[in-house]
């Protein structure tokens, strides 16, 4: 894996600790732990080795950099660590060493730490990805009508509120969030089939000990085991993609309006932070950076995912292998993204006055498309829209040649049509859905 330096502009905090190397022993282990237990109170193995085995199950025992080598032989990380284990209880008891692992296989320990990872981190980005919501939609009402450039092809397009733009990012982040929230929930189940699915080993106990060990680890017990079935994997590494897209899609808007000919918007400012290394002048955006440097890497660690998904038979040969590796990179992906919009959201610098002047610097061109509608009763489409021609041909400002509909064309809020009433459209959207 790439160190924390190389990691600093694509992983985060947040979610870094959810993917450690203990992270990972704790969960497997917890796996090895609740296994124990369940299939001691079915009476499979004798209650007096639980304590034993129990105790083993500290990941402080053991040295994850010996485990590498171990795994890549066995194409399996739990083949090392119940190696491991089994070491560690026989060095206390030798009997008790027979009952490690009692009828499970490699997956189900893999899937189901995976699982526990997923549940420790992303809680705290969905409530993140909330908050991030609720400040654009309390930016996006203060500025219900605050005109500027609406802007079509990179050129200068009709007047828009800027609540509206504001309001579509928070909108259509809180509709990829809700998703990842249902996709999330729906990958908390606990996997567990043994050899090839059917929990053979255990016979008669197969039940109770797959219901006791999912209540044990907190996670929902599924119809089946799910060994080569991975649509909930997929949907959800899909819906990470979309809600890193969507604070991407916040972090380009961003961007374009931060640019100093532009000018309309500025990302919170701090010591040291969007400096340059050679040039003192400049304020970069830095959170905007995040998001679009998560965007670049999502779409494709979620398609690895997607192309992971036709695993063969009861259980695959490199599908399931590749997911844990790429999870866990996507989820990292999706905490820098999160943190980058979460640390300006709340924080972004609006110039309505600079939003003024850049409209007026189209010296009223921007207006023609109202003007041909008011000359279109009077005259019919086509030949006002050769008066407005004219008018925009003319040299002059587009309001003084056109002087008859000086005072329509002042008009701000019918210059800004249905804008105002779309951001209270957007927010009642996110308000019922919340």
């Amino acid at each position: 894996m790439a160190g924390s330096l190389v990691n600093a502009l694509a992983g985060s905090a947040t979610v870094a600790e959810a993917f450690s190397d203990a992270a990972t022993l704790r969960h497997m282990l917890r796996f090895e732990a609740a296994l124990t237990r369940a299939v001691a109170a079915a009476g499979l193995i004798p209650a007096r080795h639980v304590a034993t085995i129990e105790a083993c199950c500290d990941p402080a025992l053991y040295q994850p950099a010996a485990l590498v080598p171990v795994a890549r032989r066995a194409l399996t990380l739990t083949v090392a660590v119940v190696k491991a284990l089994t070491e560690q209880v026989a060095a206390r008891d030798a009997e008790a060493a027979g009952f490690v692992h009692w009828g499970a296989t490699s997956q189900d320990v893999i899937d189901t730490a995976l699982v526990l990872q997923l549940g420790d981190a992303m809680p705290p980005l969905l409530a993140g990805l909330s908050d991030i919501v609720a400040a654009l939609a309390a930016l996006a009402g203060e500025h219900r009508t605050t005109s500027m450039l609406g802007r079509t092809l990179q050129q200068p397009a009709t007047p828009i509120a800027f609540g509206q733009k504001v309001a579509g990012w928070a909108a259509d982040l809180e509709r990829a969030r809700r998703r990842l929230a249902q996709s999330f929930a729906d990958t908390q189940v606990l996997q567990f089939g043994g050899a090839s699915g059917s929990l053979s080993a255990l016979g008669d106990a197969g039940g109770p000990v797959m219901a006791a060990l999912a209540r044990d680890l907190g996670l929902a017990l599924p119809a089946a085991p799910w060994f080569a079935n991975r649509v909930r994997v997929a949907a959800f590494a899909q819906d990470i993609a979309l809600v890193v897209g969507a604070l991407a899609k916040a972090a380009r808007d961003i961007s374009l309006m931060m640019q100093f000919e532009v000018g309309e918007i500025a990302e919170p400012s701090g010591p040291g932070r969007g400096k340059s290394s050679t040039m003192p002048h400049k304020r970069n955006p830095v959170g905007a950076g995040l998001a679009l440097t998560a965007a670049a890497r999502a779409p494709q660690l979620a398609a690895t995912i997607v192309a992971a998904m036709p695993q063969e038979n009861e259980r695959a040969l490199g599908g399931w292998q590749a997911e844990w590796t790429t999870l866990a990179g996507l989820v990292e992906t999706l905490g820098s993204a999160v943190d980058g919009i979460a640390e300006i959201a709340p924080g972004l610098a609006v110039d309505a006055g600079r939003m003024r002047r850049n409209l007026e610097a189209t010296h009223g061109a921007v207006l023609a498309e109202r003007a041909t509608f008011l000359l279109a009763g009077e005259m019919g489409k086509t030949r006002a829209a050769g008066l407005v021609e004219a008018a925009l041909a003319s040299g002059q400002p587009f309001v003084e040649a056109l002087g008859r509909f000086r005072a329509e064309l002042s008009d701000e809020l019918a210059l800004l049509g249905y804008s105002p009433r779309f951001v209270d459209r957007l927010l009642a959207e996110i308000a019922d859905e919340g």
